[in-house]
């Protein structure tokens, strides 16, 4: 535990980091191995856990999580992690990343030095490879290769269904003219 918790504070300057990676990690320390003391430690743990973690950050780390050492955490707030994530080594989250299940078909395996940009999803049976880099905003559902990188998904917009007009009868970006409410 304390060598883990060492090697996340070097790489995080941050207090709120590093109070939250300690708790995440003393609760790693609690489920390891049911001995009396790590037992009477849980409790402490699990208020820990929800005053400074879910109702302080709004986050998810779940102490039966596997994670190397060396988690970076800039800006965290709103984690989201599956207990049966496997993290490697030297990862660094921004805000607002979600990594888990998708129909309850797997979960995600992410490589050592990869870098989860602010509000990237990874759901699934994914295997991030080692070095890879996933952009703000993007949704992984395949995995991504060694020193790969993903970038976020591209919205489609369609019309309503049976709106019955086409691309042609609507006004261009640049007509500033009001658009009368139809019906």
């Amino acid at each position: 535990m304390f060598a883990a918790l060492r090697w996340d504070f070097r790489r995080n300057r941050d207090p709120l980091a590093r109070l939250v990676l300690s708790v995440f990690r003393f609760g790693q320390w609690t489920a390891a191995r049911r001995t009396l003391p790590r037992r009477l430690a849980a409790v402490p743990y699990r208020v820990l856990n929800l005053l400074v973690v879910r109702l302080g950050t709004n986050s998810d780390l779940p102490r039966e999580l596997t994670c190397g050492p060396g988690l970076r955490l800039f800006h965290p707030y709103g984690l989201v992690l599956h207990r049966g994530v496997r993290i490697g080594r030297n990862v660094t989250m921004y805000h607002r990343v979600t990594v888990g299940r998708r129909d309850f078909s797997g979960e995600p395996v992410i490589g050592d030095d990869v870098t989860i940009g602010a509000g990237a999803v990874v759901l699934g049976p994914v295997v991030v490879g080692d070095r890879a880099r996933i952009g703000a905003g993007a949704v992984v559902l395949d995995d991504v290769p060694v020193d790969g990188t993903a970038v976020g998904p591209r919205a489609h917009i369609r019309p309503p269904a049976g709106d019955g007009s086409r691309s042609g009868d609507r006004p261009s970006a640049g007509d500033r003219t009001p658009v009368p409410p139809s019906g």
